[in-house]
């Protein structure tokens, strides 16, 4: 594995470090941390900061490159991700706004969505990885997500929760809505969402890693942020979509966004290599999803 941690010297940096670090370490790979300054007199400076960072990591096995560029950070963190291969991407944010809510710079969002590897996104001190919780969403465009983060629990000896939410649905659908309360009694049936919670708890089983299905129900972020207090995770994985244009790039979805913002946790962000549904499929996957025949 490759990483490459993102930094400009900050405490916001050296969180990200620290937290890649870990995945580094259990996993043996090769790090780079490339410093992005504002101008080349900074950028000499920054080198010998993230030397002094990159020395922590070798005395702990891991192998590190230092690189530092001056310029725009989108610009040039983009540009380094297509000349060269990286299997994931972590990046520092800070913690703003009086509500506590984690808010990214639309730098951070803008970096998200413009490359193709896994993005970390670490806004907290975090010293260990033992507990992932993958929001899974019920859809088969999670199952990117689903093999990355089921390879590094492996390597971690990390445990993963699957969630899913169910928004709670109209009153003629109460039956249906009902059965789906109960785990044993969905993970049993033959209905879509059935289906992908059974294949992706299978893909974290055979990577010989302990998994548990957790059913949330009502607002979804609520029923994330919730999970991830009483869980205690260390780590949140979320989705994103592909957009088909000739840069490839990708779109965080609503739920996606604020889980980034909202969460005191680490995200991983990593992109779906399926071609997302139109409106009119995605309507229709939600009316039959409770038991209702579209026209």
């Amino acid at each position: 594995m490759k990483i490459l941690v993102c930094s400009d010297g900050s405490e916001r940096s050296k969180r990200a470090i620290s937290f890649a670090a870990i995945i580094a370490i259990a996993t043996k790979a090769e790090a780079t941390i490339f410093g992005i300054a504002q101008d080349h007199q900074q950028e000499t400076k920054l080198r010998g900061v993230l030397l002094e960072e990159g020395e922590k990591l070798k005395a702990n096995g891991v192998r590190v490159e230092i690189a530092t560029k001056s310029g725009d950070p989108v610009t040039e963190i983009v540009q380094l991700t297509r000349d060269q291969v990286y299997d994931l991407v972590a990046i520092g944010v800070e913690r703003r706004g009086a509500q506590e809510f984690f808010l990214p710079s639309a730098k951070a969002y803008s970096i998200t969505e413009a490359i193709s590897p896994p993005v970390l996104i670490v806004p907290c001190e975090r010293p260990q990885l033992k507990r992932i919780l993958i929001c899974s969403g019920g859809g088969p465009y999670i199952e990117n997500a689903v093999k990355f983060a089921a390879a590094i629990a492996k390597e971690l000896s990390a445990q993963v929760a699957l969630l899913n939410v169910i928004p709670a649905p109209p009153a003629m659908h109460g039956t249906l809505y009902r059965r789906q309360r109960d785990v044993d009694a969905l993970l049993k049936s033959e209905s879509a969402l059935a289906r992908n919670l059974r294949n992706e708890k299978k893909i974290i089983e055979d990577a010989g890693v302990p998994v548990s299905i957790r059913m949330g129900h009502g607002i979804v972020i609520d029923q994330i942020l919730n999970e991830v207090t009483k869980g205690d995770h260390d780590l949140v994985v979320a989705g994103s979509w592909a957009i088909r244009n000739r840069w490839r790039s990708y779109m965080i979805g609503n739920i996606t966004r604020e889980i980034v913002n909202r969460t005191d946790r680490p995200v991983l962000v990593i992109r779906s290599d399926k071609k997302p549904k139109s409106l009119a499929n995605q309507l229709r996957r939600m009316v039959t999803k409770f038991g209702a025949k579209p026209d």
